[in-house]
């Protein structure tokens, strides 16, 4: 049940990135430039990290902290809504910054 805390909230990440905010398009060769779209800092997108660990946590923390034990038994669930939910809002915000 604990690997499902870590596996939902990259599914969040994923599919909110590619259904929601990029409505299923992706420029191909934007891929391949270390200048495109898809570059961020150095390779690495500072914000999907940040979201997986959020929602790693909230799903997790079901497990030491009893009266929340419910956030564990659920945890695919939670950390794939609070890592998607949370991933969007900060890729909008950066997105309007561009």
């Amino acid at each position: 049940m604990g690997y499902s805390g870590l596996l939902g909230p990259i599914a969040g990440i994923m599919i909110a990135d590619y259904f929601m905010l990029r409505k299923c398009e992706l420029d191909v060769g934007a891929l391949y430039r270390s200048e495109g779209e898809y570059a961020y800092s150095r390779g690495v997108n500072w914000r999907a990290l940040a979201t997986l660990a959020a929602g790693i946590a909230v799903a997790l923390i079901g497990l030491p902290v009893r009266p929340l034990r419910w956030l564990y038994d659920y945890a695919w669930f939670v950390g794939f809504l609070i890592s998607a939910t949370l991933y969007l809002v900060l890729m909008q915000g950066a997105r309007k910054a561009v």
